[in-house]
């Protein structure tokens, strides 16, 4: 190889190396970007392995706790976060008849102000599950995505069909925000990216890609973790359940995009 060609060969890698660099991520329809990007692939997992270590190696944390709120306690446990073969799994055990109803939740390790966190997700079969996908600091800063196994495609009593997105409100005495979009797919069929859209005053929902709506009330202004989990509590006008046979939910990827500003500068990378 001549020198020129080789020091062509050493710029051109250079010029690549410094394109792929990103400075600032953008987010269609958001004002400024973020500093900073993180990809979790479950894809490659394979059924077996160790799934503690593999989310910690991630900076997620498997939860481990009660919850007694409902007409049935539920509790999260670790044994119900596995791996499978490409994602991994959140299982909500089939309910005995008695005690608590046994689900599955991780959360992130880092605590972070505003973001775009994408979730690709396949749902449950199994009726009488809450899947949810959220940011929560405490029960006064909260934004939440969440199927409702039991009314995917059709109403219940109760319940309208669909996905939920909410804001829950900021101080006691206040009231949250809601609103419900009607699948157009069965999300129980294959994975589908969920996206939730976190900045100053206002909070959007996207479904592979497509806006769903926004929200502008209760939008958080505190740092805290994001988290992923399935449940069931025995509410018939929330989970309903608890499931009599066990529940999966497989999560094939998450992406979080975060440390949000309002100048774009640098090397800018649309997401």
């Amino acid at each position: 190889m001549s020198s020129a060609i080789y020091y062509s060969f050493i710029l051109f890698s250079g010029l690549v190396a410094a394109q792929q660099k990103c400075d600032t991520y953008t987010v269609p329809n958001v004002a400024g970007g973020f500093r900073s990007r993180q990809f979790i692939d479950f894809s490659t997992a394979k059924a077996g392995q160790d799934a503690q270590q593999l989310l910690s190696n991630n900076g997620l944390v498997i939860s481990d706790w009660d919850v007694s709120d409902g007409p049935i306690a539920h509790t999260f446990t670790p044994k119900n976060v596995a791996l499978v073969d490409g994602a991994v799994a959140l299982r909500v055990s089939a309910y005995p008849g008695t005690g608590n109803s046994i689900g599955a939740e991780f959360v992130t390790t880092a605590e972070f102000k505003y973001a775009s966190v994408r979730t690709v997700q396949k749902s449950s079969n199994v009726p009488g599950v809450c899947e949810g996908n959220f940011f929560f600091k405490n029960d006064y800063a909260e934004i939440d995505f969440e199927i409702l196994t039991s009314s995917i495609s059709n109403d219940t009593e109760c319940v309208p069909a669909g996905i939920w997105a909410t804001t829950q409100p900021l101080a006691p005495g206040e009231t949250k925000k809601s609103e419900i979009y009607p699948f157009t797919f069965d999300p129980r069929a294959d994975f589908h990216e969920y996206r939730i859209d976190w900045t100053p005053g206002l909070t959007q929902f996207y479904i592979d890609g497509k806006k769903m709506g926004n929200i502008t009330e209760n939008i958080p202004t505190v740092s805290g973790p994001w988290m992923w989990n399935a449940w069931s509590n025995g509410d018939p006008c929330w989970s309903a359940g608890p499931p009599t046979k066990e529940s999966t939910t497989l999560i094939r990827s998450i992406e979080i995009i975060k440390d949000y500003s309002t100048t774009v500068t640098g090397n800018v990378c649309p997401k």
